[in-house]
């Protein structure tokens, strides 16, 4: 509950300008005026210790506290001090019901928009359109993009810029201009926002004023804000800019609330040359921008402050950004617009570090407006973020980029609750270099949710990770972690390269507990990307301080194996890797060699369960005829055969007979429903637990295009299953290929009841041309262990399948009993107490 509105006096005491300057604050002299006596005291150069009090109680900033070079040496304290950059609205008249009003031009900055609105200490609901669920507030209050009116996109549709809207959520505005959309567009992997242009009520069309920053895709979650017209429900407000009056329905009567607007940029802005500047002791609530910034600082501390409800979409808790040595320690900072705590800084040329730290610090509630925020950033040089409780954010725990950082002994938790392709930690290397020389070490991970959009509504759990190394990110050591409850994958080794993933406990994933996706040379992620790994690369390879860098002796342009993979020189070794439930893989593996790669030496647990890996090798054909045997050579030309159809259809594409063999057009569409040209084979029989090989000869008219080929089946209502797919590249001429997959036994989670028939499925990735196949052979042959299958393939050679015995894994205590097998491994004791916040 806000109070009422203090000046600051201050009392200035010292004996002579050399010795340590002291001002007391009390109802005088505002805190701004007192910055201002240390400097008058300090004229001539003299930078000796100064401290500013803070007596208890609250006090409202209009304009921001900046200290530059000439206030060094300075402490500003503040005991149960509160700090609030917003003014308190007064002077409310009824409008109409419950709706309040109030005339609010005189508190507002010239030019300024209000985004945000504070009664009694808790962010209002700008008006919008579904209102806020209450009762759900992260999966409920949403409306949905339409499909499209006829099949697939009309011609020329501008996929950035329009969207259909259903016809029960089309509105009616009197500023349509004034209105915005809040969207997680395409993917979902964050949201936008950004402003309308209109809304056709017949067409239902909407259009944006400017492209959005990813596609609008249907079955998108979105709401519209910022019109009187929403303002019907309690909480809602919205700011008429034209008549500078707000509106507000308070849940109780407004004259019992205390309703304040956020004006104030920022609350401190220390800026370059700055030195030894420490803030301490205080609360600071209502900001539109970051709460505290540092550019250029060094030795300066923030500790012992609760920063809570700061920062709109773009506004984060406390910003360091190049400098030196500045420390953000022991503060509560929550319910920030974006991030909570940001660290940048350094030479990535010569790896000269700032040495910020974020330690000791609990981060929670951030991201409010902009769901692409993290609880703590890192990037640049030598930055730390170690002993932090992170959790409640809609993505990224930690997300960093750079080289030398390091994430250690944290507790991140319930995260990426609202969007999806996340993770607890997550770093990128799309320039070769990032983010190598960093240290994930000792942090204690689980509950990471993600939330994906499909046809029929919001999923969550969704696709999701705990530590996520993406696009080429090199050289990391990943070190005793434990990471567990995670939707998708505890690790997620997206073509990362030369990183030690070593001593971890990765339990519990909801699809695999580890895996590693690699790049080929055709794939769209290495030949978009080459260019700019190139460029990192070269430019810093000639530098010294690299040349100790693990794997920077490879060039990129000479990274593409022989076998055309691209993931090289991982080492996943003395890990524990546990599932509780039957069915769940052990491991997952794409486009990656045991040549390059080493996985080994861990401890493969499913809780008494068969370790399954998705490998499905394949001993001899069983006797007997095959399943199916086709050649096409009696199919009628310009004909679909019997049983072939199209899984996907994008445009007019045909899938017919022609020559004696089979063809299909390809075609690649932004169509989330028909991306691509994906066909199928007759229904055959199931037989739980069988395994089957596939052999089919195939050419393109592309000289080289990616395939895809495996087993599936699917029930019109109930669901669709599917082996592993093999991925092929096929050229223009001939070739037979092969593929092995197998159905699951009864047992297994992956068993469906209503697995009666499977087929062959085909995708084509190729955006034009077609696909020609022909003598096309599927029979049953003899199945292997997958454990076997998985070891065969050069895998986990000297690994162990055994209780790793937790202490109670059941109540999230990973600890090892003494005769855990897993220290006949090498596998050491994880220091779960140093873990977290310390007193």
């Amino acid at each position: 509950m806000f109070v009422r509105r203090l000046s600051f006096l201050s009392l200035l005491s010292f004996t002579s300008i050399s010795q340590a300057l002291e001002v007391r604050v009390s109802p005088e002299l505002t805190l701004s005026q007192a910055v201002q006596k240390v400097r008058e005291a300090r004229q001539g150069g003299d930078n000796s210790v100064a401290t500013i009090l803070l007596p208890e109680g609250i006090a409202e900033l209009t304009q921001p506290i900046v200290l530059e070079a000439k206030d060094s040496n300075l402490s500003i304290v503040g005991t149960k001090s509160t700090l609030v950059g917003a003014p308190k609205v007064t002077g409310w008249q009824l409008h109409e019901g419950k709706i309040m009003k109030a005339d609010v031009s005189k508190l507002l900055p010239k030019g300024f928009t209000p985004r945000q609105l504070i009664c009694d200490g808790e962010r209002q609901i700008l008006a919008r359109y579904p209102n806020f669920d209450a009762k759900d507030p992260l999966y409920g209050g949403w409306a949905f993009v339409d499909d499209f009116p006829a099949t697939g996109a009309p011609e020329g549709h501008l996929w950035k810029r329009t969207m259909y809207v259903k016809a029960q959520d089309l509105r009616k505005w009197a500023h349509p201009e004034d209105v915005e959309i809040d969207i997680f567009a395409q993917y979902g992997w964050w949201n936008f926002l950004e402003p309308v242009a209109s809304l056709d009520a017949q067409t239902r069309l909407l259009t944006l004023k400017k492209d959005c920053g990813y596609d609008l895709h249907p079955h998108n979650r979105y709401h519209f804000q910022n019109a009187l017209e929403e303002l019907d429900a309690p909480g809602e407000w919205f700011y008429d800019k034209r008549a500078g009056l707000l509106y507000f329905w308070p849940e109780k009567p407004v004259d019992a609330c205390e309703v304040r607007i956020p004006t104030l940029e920022s609350f401190f802005k220390v800026k370059a040359g700055t030195k030894k500047v420490t803030i301490r002791g205080f609360a600071l609530t209502g900001c539109h921008g970051t709460a505290i910034t540092f550019d250029g600082a060094e030795d300066c501390l923030v500790e012992r402050c609760v920063l809570t409800r700061v920062g709109d979409f773009h506004g984060s808790g406390i910003s360091v950004s190049t400098g030196k040595n500045v420390r953000i320690s022991h503060n509560e900072v929550s319910y920030t617009g974006s991030n909570g705590i940001g660290l940048s800084g350094g030479d990535r040329k010569t790896l000269t570090g700032t040495d910020h730290v974020a330690e000791d610090n609990h981060v929670h509630h951030m991201g409010v407006f902009n769901k692409n925020a993290c609880g703590i950033s890192l990037y640049g040089v030598g930055n730390i973020a170690r002993h932090n409780h992170i959790h409640d954010g809609p993505r990224m725990g930690v997300q960093m980029s750079g080289n030398n950082l390091i994430v250690e002994y944290n507790h991140l938790h319930h995260l990426c609750l609202e969007t999806q392709d996340g993770g607890a930690i997550y770093t990128g290397g799309r320039d070769w270099i990032s983010s190598r020389g960093s240290k994930w070490q000792y942090n204690l991970i689980h509950d990471v949710v993600g939330c994906g959009q499909e046809s029929d509504g919001l999923k969550h759990p969704w696709f999701t990770f705990g530590l996520y190394p993406d696009d080429n990110s090199g050289g990391l050591d990943i070190i005793g972690n434990i990471v567990y409850r995670v939707a998708h994958t505890p690790i997620h080794l997206h073509n990362s390269r030369d990183c030690v993933v070593e001593n971890n406990i990765f339990a519990l994933g909801g699809k695999f507990q580890f895996d590693l996706h690699g790049w080929t040379k055709e794939q769209r992620f290495y030949t978009s990307h080459i260019d700019q790994m190139i460029k990192g690369y070269e430019s810093v390879a000639g530098q010294p301080a690299w040349k100790g860098m693990r794997g920077m002796e490879l060039h990129p342009k000479d990274a593409i194996r022989e076998d055309g993979t691209f993931m090289t020189g991982d080492v996943v070794r003395r890990n524990i890797m546990f599932s509780s439930e039957p069915g769940v893989k052990y491991g997952d593996l794409r486009n990656v060699s045991p040549k390059w790669n080493t996985i080994d030496e861990n401890l493969a647990w499913a809780n008494g369960h068969p370790i399954t890996t998705g490998i499905n090798k394949v001993g001899p054909d069983k006797a007997g005829a095959p399943l199916l045997s086709e050649t096409f050579d009696a199919a009628e030309p310009g004909k679909t055969p019997k049983g072939w159809g199209f899984n996907h259809r994008p445009g007019k594409v045909n899938l017919v007979t022609t020559d004696g063999f089979l063809r299909c057009d390809c075609l690649v569409l932004k169509d989330p429903k028909n991306p691509k040209s994906v066909f199928h084979g007759p229904d055959l029989p199931v037989t739980p637990g069988a395994a089957y090989r596939v052999k089919l000869r195939i050419r393109s008219t592309e000289a080289s295009a990616p395939v895809n080929v495996a087993i599936a089946a699917y029930a019109a209502g109930q669901g669709y299953w599917q082996s592993n797919s093999t991925s092929l590249t096929v050229t223009n001429e001939w070739q037979e290929y092969e593929a092995t997959g197998r159905i699951p036994l009864t047992t297994e989670a992956a068993w469906k009841p209503w697995l009666k028939h499977f087929w062959l499925r085909i995708d084509c990735h190729q955006p034009s041309g077609h696909l020609d196949i022909d003598d096309v052979r599927i029979t049953e042959a003899e199945p292997l262990n997958e454990w076997t299958s998985w070891q065969a393939e050069g895998w986990d050679k000297n690994s162990l399948v055994a209780d790793p015995m937790f202490v109670d894994w059941q109540k999230d205590d990973f600890r090892l009993k003494p005769e855990s097998p897993a220290f006949k491994l090498g596998f050491k004791a994880i220091p779960v107490e140093k873990i977290g916040v310390r007193e």
